[in-house]
């Protein structure tokens, strides 16, 4: 059979020959060193507002622990303010564009003083006196009226004094009036309330006489002259 097929012979061998080829490369071949790792690209991570992408640590970044290092990585993760947003402007230091108004300055405010009184003026308590009807011989009528000039409410008193012949009065006057015998013709009249500034009182006077005299011999208000007509 070998000599009827002579090629299979020589196969056999050049296989053998093959193998035993492999063998010796594979034995004088040194330990196969292990390939260098190869870092692949850097991964993006996502950052916080106001921190800088420069400052964030990426996926493939070791931790290192030489001090130096720390610190370096401390201070430039430390954010240094807050940026203002490009969408939204910064807001204006104008005060007229603002919803507060700026304040007065405290040397033009007027000072607070409280309004001073108001003075008296020129006028005074004054009264008129006269006769209005003296037909009848036991009685007469009169009238007084008193006026306030001045610029304030003020008490007056009205005395009258007669010569003679007068023995008797009534009076009477709407915002009230007291009388005060002082003697024989002798009378005090006032009135029951302050008269206002500019107001005047109507006194209605009934004198009762054994004779003359209609007029007083003296008429005075708050101690100066009155007018007699």
């Amino acid at each position: 059979m070998i000599a009827s097929a002579p090629w299979v012979v020589v196969l056999v061998g050049v296989a053998v020959l093959a193998v035993l080829l492999v063998v010796a490369l594979l034995s004088f071949r040194g330990p196969e060193r292990p390939s260098a790792w190869t870092p692949g690209p850097p991964m993006s991570l996502p950052t916080a507002a106001g921190e800088s992408p420069e400052a964030a640590p990426t996926a493939g970044s070791t931790t290192s622990t030489d001090p130096s290092a720390s610190a370096t990585a401390t201070a430039s993760v430390s954010p240094t303010g807050s940026p203002t947003p490009s969408g939204s402007p910064a807001a204006p230091n104008d005060p007229s564009r603002t919803g507060t108004p700026a304040r007065p300055d405290a040397s033009q405010s007027p000072s607070a003083s409280a309004p001073a009184a108001p003075a008296d003026g020129d006028g005074a308590i004054t009264a008129s006196y006269r006769v209005l009807d003296s037909g009848d011989a036991d009685h007469f009528e009169a009238q007084l009226v008193v006026s306030n000039g001045t610029s304030r409410s003020d008490d007056w008193q009205v005395e009258l004094r007669f010569s003679g012949g007068v023995t008797g009065i009534r009076a009477s006057s709407g915002p009230g009036v007291s009388v005060t015998i002082r003697g024989s013709g002798w009378y005090l009249l006032s009135g029951t309330g302050q008269l206002a500034a500019g107001a005047q009182q109507s006194v209605q006077l009934r004198f009762t006489r054994t004779g003359g005299g209609e007029y007083p011999t003296q008429c005075t208000v708050n101690g100066t002259g009155c007018g007699i007509g």
